[in-house]
């Protein structure tokens, strides 16, 4: 205290405050260790009896001068700072100002006989932990406790805080060094609020000219509008959504086809806040599948010109039935690669008719049990010429499954229902309207009226219900014809 000041012991309270949990063991347990800037030896001696009868054992280093304070606080392993406020060569503003500044997570009480009102507020403003006035020094224990508790909560929070800072920064290099563009986007007015690394590179812009930018800053209207539409979508829906092609005009590359995935962000009230999109740059995938594509075609070709060679009827007919069945196909709305896929199979369907003599195929009348048993083998002869082959679409299954019937009574495996590919389904109705219609070298042809209702009075039990009425759609509203 102030040179020649003595401060009086206090009677310790009945029933100091109760610090429960984590802190009773902080304070309750653990010895602290105090460094008392205090010019009077008495008063250190009597501060310590007075915290000690409060229940809190301390050890105390005693320093009375600027020097000596500096040096303790440099070394540092104290718990508590307890500070006179007047002394003979420093003051405890001095000090308070030291201390935030070398140790700012250390509590710091001033301690004092005199201390004018306004002199403790701004000590407090200016990071004093607390201040014990001479009158109340009865409450020093529990300054104590308080202010340890409150360090500890100071040091959790600076703890969460790095954790929450290191978190972020990993974060932000995950983000940043993904090869696919991430963007991020405010529901309210979809503009951009974040941009990765990925996507400066593929759109060419930085993310200084994107950040508060919309689409429409950017791209062709049309594209904008498509961005949009699907933006808005997802942000109703909440749910993911994955946009498997989308074209995408860049500054410098031209348009680029990508994969894009959207997905909204929600905030505390559980609507969306942001707009999450991942892009991925799919456009040098597409090109080499549309060249595995044409290299695939070229092979379906060649299998249907071998076939044509030795039975020009089924090269006629398998054109013909590709063509029908891609039809059928698109009116039961099925995708795009499943509708190349059933038109590549359709093309060489009875590519395993090469398996059967060239008589039988040919000839002119009907054709007896054992020749009828003969060419029934050809769908799975047609399965063994093509299952090696690495086909994008099931055409071995669909080649293989092609005279199975819906009730059970088709060949080789007596499939049902839906154990028979949707693909092959189609093909199916597609190979009998064909059969029927065309001429055959045992029979004329019957006629498109003979095919429709054969397929119609055998709907749902040799035939697929939903293709048959799709295939009667295309013929009877359509008015679709073989060339």
């Amino acid at each position: 205290m102030a040179c020649g000041s003595q401060l009086q012991k206090q009677p310790a309270p009945e029933n100091w405050p109760l610090i429960t949990g984590s802190m009773e063991k902080t304070v309750m347990e653990k010895k602290l260790k105090i460094l008392n800037l205090e010019d009077n030896p008495n008063d250190t001696e009597l501060i310590k009896e007075i915290l000690e009868d409060g229940g809190v054992e301390c050890e105390i280093v005693r320093v009375e001068t600027e020097e000596e304070f500096r040096a303790a606080c440099d070394k540092g392993g104290f718990d508590l700072i307890l500070s006179d406020f007047n002394l003979p060569t420093y003051d405890g503003l001095s000090a308070l100002a030291f201390a935030r500044e070398k140790c700012p997570d250390l509590p710091f009480i001033l301690v004092s006989g005199k201390m004018g009102e306004d002199v403790a507020v701004e000590s407090i403003k200016s990071g004093a932990t607390d201040y014990i006035l001479k009158n109340n020094f009865k409450r020093l224990a529990t300054s104590v406790r308080r202010a340890m508790q409150e360090a500890e909560l100071i040091i959790e929070r600076k703890q969460k805080n790095e954790e929450m800072y290191r978190m972020n920064t990993f974060l932000d290099s995950v983000i940043e060094n993904i090869p696919n563009m991430l963007f991020l986007k405010d529901a309210k007015d979809l503009r951009f609020v974040r941009f990765n690394r990925a996507g400066e590179d593929l759109l060419g812009y930085s993310r200084n000219d994107l950040l508060g930018k919309c689409d429409y800053d950017f791209f062709p209207k049309v594209q904008a509008d498509f961005f949009t539409e699907k933006d808005r979508d997802v942000l109703r829906g909440n749910d993911v959504m994955d946009i498997t092609e989308e074209p995408v005009q860049t500054r410098h590359k031209g348009e680029r086809i990508m994969h894009t995935k959207k997905v909204p962000i929600k905030g505390a009230n559980g609507e969306p806040e942001y707009l999450l999109g991942i892009s991925e740059d799919i456009t040098e995938r597409k090109q080499r599948e549309e060249i595995l594509r044409k290299s695939i075609s070229g092979v379906i070709r060649a299998m249907a010109l071998t076939v044509e060679t030795r039975d020009p009827y089924t090269s006629g007919h398998q054109v013909r039935v590709a063509k029908l069945a891609t039809m059928i196909a698109r009116e039961l709305n099925i995708s795009k690669d499943q509708v190349e896929g059933i038109n590549m199979a359709a093309a060489i369907h009875d590519i395993g008719k090469l398996s059967v003599p060239a008589e039988i195929l040919s000839k002119p009348s009907r054709l007896s049990d054992i020749e009828y048993e003969l060419v029934k083998i050809h769908p799975e002869a047609g399965y063994n010429i093509v299952k090696d082959i690495e086909f994008p679409w099931p055409i071995a299954d669909m080649m293989v499954q092609h005279h199975e019937r819906m009730n059970g009574s088709g060949y080789p495996k007596g499939l049902k229902g839906e154990e028979i590919l949707i693909e092959t389904r189609i093909l199916s109705v597609a190979d009998v309207v064909e059969a029927i219609v065309s001429h055959r070298p045992y029979r004329p042809a019957y006629g498109t009226d003979a095919a429709l209702k054969e397929i119609s009075d055998m709907k749902g039990i040799l035939y697929d219900a939903a293709v048959v009425d799709a295939c009667l759609n295309l013929f009877k509203d359509k008015e679709f014809k073989f060339e």
